[in-house]
């Protein structure tokens, strides 16, 4: 956002921010909230705690750093205003709930939970911090609502990187399904409406996080591994009690499961011509967006035990080498086949907030090792981006409802661009512009500024 803009809307951002006022406490830290998220708006080339004090003629950089890295002000109170605001707009009972996971490279040993990780940001194995993130979904737009940072095991049980860092002693380590979860329950907790909850293969393959989500009593569209195992008849589970004695040794602790789980893409490869049909997705620039869909019933294997009966859905493109795609779930059967490929096509947006939140509102600039920071920093850059997407709907940007187009799934965007906080599934619509890319993420254009100021001063 350039200067113009934000001195346009500094008016509608000091009314936005004077409802978290009083969370931060003392006056001081009251104006450093303003600077910092003003600052972060404001972009440039690299939004450092020093230039945002340049930027907004600001206090000593020294103060701003402490408001950041040692702050007394609570970041989870700060969020849970923003949710209250971003409801207030946003809130919907048939939403979805998206989770996923993004990746902050880093250097060094000493910033909180780093290591040699994959990071999707990078598309490799690199050494990095990784969180995972919540968003809001609904016909009037999305944004995210919570995240967690991830602590690898290795943080988890070392002391002293644990003192050092400043994690709090509650915080044991927690796989990120388990991480997702914890927030879609805290959502539930909090009243927060959704119906469907959205997430990659980690999730869909994880029977913590299916299972967690079926006892909130929410549906899921989530995606499955290709190596995923299933069962295409009801498998019968014989338990421990009633299986025959051994002869020798102890006796049987576990259940059996009579019938052999195969691999999704096994199931899929076996499906005859009848099982597919065609379905006309959205209406796109260049005209129809159609994929060829096949759904049966199936029993997905949940740590070697048969979970509920559900659905298994395929979506297959139509060129030459067409290309798989495989969900699951358990939404009754009363439910089309039209709606769950809508729902699914809720889960690209959380890349897109992830995307713009470190475009825009410079969520992977920090330069805070330690956990406090961390917090303190994403809380503010996920309220910046609050705001905007907040902003463009009450003056009335158009909503995702008014850009349907007669098919199974929205056309959420025009070819050439994306608002913030507007839904659009590019996998499902296939718009060229941000396209789904290799490693998950194009880089931010936080990253693309500074790689362009390397080369001009080279």
């Amino acid at each position: 956002m350039d200067e113009h803009q934000l001195l346009a809307l500094k008016p509608e951002l000091d009314r936005f921010l004077d409802r978290f006022a009083p969370l931060f406490g003392r006056d001081e830290n009251r104006a450093h909230a303003r600077r910092f998220v003003q600052g972060l708006l404001h972009g440039g080339e690299r939004r450092s705690i020093e230039n945002i004090a340049q930027a907004t003629s600001g206090g000593p950089v020294r103060s701003l750093q402490a408001f950041i890295s040692t702050g007394a002000w609570s970041d989870g109170a700060i969020l849970r205003q923003m949710r209250g605001a971003v409801l207030e707009l946003l809130a919907d009972d048939d939403a979805a709930w998206n989770a996923a996971e993004t990746g902050f490279p880093k250097k060094g040993t000493k910033s909180v939970g780093v290591r040699r990780q994959y990071s999707g940001t990078l598309g490799r194995t690199d050494n990095c911090q990784v969180a995972v993130f919540a968003d809001y979904c609904s016909a009037k737009g999305h944004t995210f609502l919570d995240r967690r940072l991830f602590l690898p095991e290795e943080w988890a049980g070392d002391g002293e990187r644990r003192e050092e860092a400043g994690v709090p002693a509650g915080v044991i380590f927690r796989t990120k399904p388990e991480l997702a979860l914890a927030m879609a329950a805290d959502a539930v907790a909090e009243g927060v409406p959704f119906r469907w909850v959205g997430g990659d293969g980690v999730y869909g393959d994880s029977p913590t996080f299916v299972q967690g989500v079926r006892q909130l009593g929410k549906r899921y569209v989530l995606d499955s591994s290709a190596d995923a195992r299933v069962w295409t008849g009801e498998p019968r589970v014989i338990p421990p009690e009633e299986r025959p004695r051994p002869r020798r040794g102890r006796p049987c602790t576990q259940p059996l499961v009579v019938g052999e789980a195969k691999r999704v893409d096994e199931v899929v490869a076996a499906l005859p011509a009848t099982a597919w049909r065609r379905l006309t997705v959205a209406e796109g620039s260049q005209g129809p967006r159609v994929y060829e869909y096949a759904e049966l019933w199936a029993w997905f294997s949940e740590g070697g035990l048969p979970g509920p009966r559900e659905r298994l859905l395929v979506r297959r493109s139509l060129g030459q080498e067409p290309e798989l795609k495989y969900h699951r779930s358990h939404a009754p059967a009363e439910v089309p086949l039209s709606k769950l490929a809508q729902v699914r096509a809720t889960r690209w947006t959380i890349e897109e907030d992830i995307q713009s939140a470190k475009g825009e509102c410079g969520l992977d600039e920090y330069e805070t090792r330690g956990w406090v920071g961390w917090h303190h920093h994403t809380a503010l850059s996920m309220l910046a981006l609050a705001f905007l997407v907040l902003q463009r709907v009450r003056l009335g940007g158009k909503s995702v409802a008014d850009e349907r187009a007669g098919g199974a799934c929205p056309v959420d965007s025009p070819a050439g661009g994306v608002g913030v906080g507007r839904r659009r599934d590019p996998a499902v619509v296939g718009v060229a512009p941000r396209a789904e890319p290799a490693g998950r993420r194009q880089p931010s254009q936080a990253a693309s500024r500074r790689a362009a100021a390397a080369r001009r001063g080279k």
